[in-house]
């Protein structure tokens, strides 16, 4: 087991933090940044994880499209988690690409029933070629796909994880925006998920922009989590106790000292 929380690592801090190796208990990067990635980069990954626990995050397999699984993709991501051995293979649960385009951004699925189907076929493909569990996360998306669906959004994610075999990535910043943007009991959510699937939790910073007059929370990753994202962390980290904790910081990306300490003190939360 994990204990503390660790940080996602990005481009502009690799130099520096193999440099002075700080105390966080578990790294994670973007798995795009490496794939086929040249042998520097892929040296400085390695010794990263010669140091620290390693897990590997994505954001291109767009697990929800009614495109082709990308194989081509699928072999890049395979021979990365060869060469590194992560403790956890994540993606999220959206899909992001359409007639082979991919776009900027992670788009929500309708939770129906055969939308479940769909998925539960491509994550079966996915988990026999990369001969391990895939995390999916659950997304921030700012309008409802075709209503509610056949399923609550906790119930539909039960359902996943009983009929797949994956493994849930939970994201409580994520989970706060979407019911402050669309009403919901977060605390509900919590309790809906399936204990031991939940292996890995993410916190993050979001901000709140005016849309058309109306207040909206958006999903950014630009700043310190705030106090409500702070407590769900907290009740996530114990309810489900063997998940690894990362926190992101993508935008306005501060020094990695202010980073780690912001790491550190969502320890004295859990």
């Amino acid at each position: 087991m994990i204990s503390g929380c660790g940080i996602g690592l990005r481009a502009p801090h690799v130099e520096e933090f193999l440099r002075v190796r700080p105390k966080v208990n578990v790294v994670e990067v973007y798995s795009e940044d490496y794939l086929g990635a040249e042998n520097t980069w892929l040296a400085a990954l390695e010794e990263v994880r010669t140091h620290y626990p390693l897990t590997l995050h994505g954001v291109g397999l767009s697990i929800g499209s009614s495109d082709a699984v990308n194989k081509r993709y699928l072999q890049r991501l395979r021979a990365l988690i060869r060469q590194v051995d992560p403790q956890r293979v994540s993606d999220h649960l959206a899909w992001c690409s359409l007639e082979d385009r991919y776009f900027c951004d992670q788009y929500p699925l309708p939770r129906q029933s055969d939308v479940l189907r769909h998925l539960v076929s491509r994550i079966g493909l996915v988990q026999d070629f990369l001969q391990r569990p895939l995390l999916l996360e659950n997304i921030a998306y700012y309008l409802q796909p075709d209503g509610r669906g056949d399923y609550s959004e906790e119930d539909f994610l039960r359902a996943l994880v009983s009929q797949s075999g994956c493994q849930l990535l939970l994201d409580v910043e994520n989970l706060r925006i979407n019911c402050e943007n669309h009403g919901g009991d977060p605390w509900a959510f919590l309790g809906g998920l399936p204990i031991p699937a939940v292996t890995e939790i993410h916190v993050a910073g979001g901000e709140q922009v005016q849309v058309d007059g109306t207040v909206l929370s958006v999903d950014t990753h630009s700043r310190a989590p705030g106090e409500q994202a702070r407590t769900l962390f907290a009740f996530a980290c114990a309810h489900f106790p063997e998940a690894v904790r990362i926190l992101e910081w993508d935008a306005d990306l501060p020094s990695l000292s202010e980073l780690v300490r912001t790491a550190q003190s969502l320890e004295s939360v859990v």
